[in-house]
């Protein structure tokens, strides 16, 4: 154990509180504050979170979190994670425009095609307008066959009820 465990586990134990007393006012899981006390890096989450607990765990001890900062710094000797890609592959171009993606050929054939039908349709609506019918529709009047001196009037009085 270095210098920065020893003097959190001093604190702690001065104050006269256990892990889990420490981990339940902190909200620091117990593995981490052991771990930090073992200053065992390769348990504990990546750096940025580390910092975070020591501060909050200062702050808890009464101690100098630019301190404890700095003395995890000197003796954090892992680096931090890294993340490597390899093989990458560049999606496949068109053969006969090596610069040029298949998805952005399509995507502008598509576009191209859009406005085509949109100008079209412009084109046939204003065009549309001009045309003159050439069907004619002729109406004829036709009298109402129930004028109202050809209806019979029914009367109430000969209608029997079965």
């Amino acid at each position: 154990m270095g210098y920065l465990g020893e003097k959190i586990q001093e604190a702690r134990e001065k104050k006269g509180v256990t892990l889990e007393d420490a981990s339940s006012a902190t909200k620091i899981k117990v593995a981490y504050l052991r771990a930090l006390e073992a200053e065992d890096y390769v348990d504990l989450p990546p750096r940025a979170y580390v910092k975070g607990f020591l501060k909050i765990y200062a702050h808890y001890l009464t101690l100098d979190y630019i301190l404890l900062s700095r003395l995890y710094e000197e003796s954090y000797e892992l680096p931090d994670a890294q993340v490597v890609f390899s093989n990458l592959q560049s999606p496949p171009s068109l053969p006969f425009l090596p610069g040029i993606k298949w998805k952005s050929a399509l995507g502008g054939i598509f576009a191209a095609i859009i406005i085509f039908l949109i100008i079209w349709g412009v084109i046939r609506l204003i065009g549309g307008s001009r045309k003159v019918s050439t069907v004619s529709v002729h109406f004829s009047r036709v009298d109402n066959p129930y004028q109202p001196e050809t209806i019979e009037r029914i009367s109430l009085e000969n209608l029997e009820v079965k």
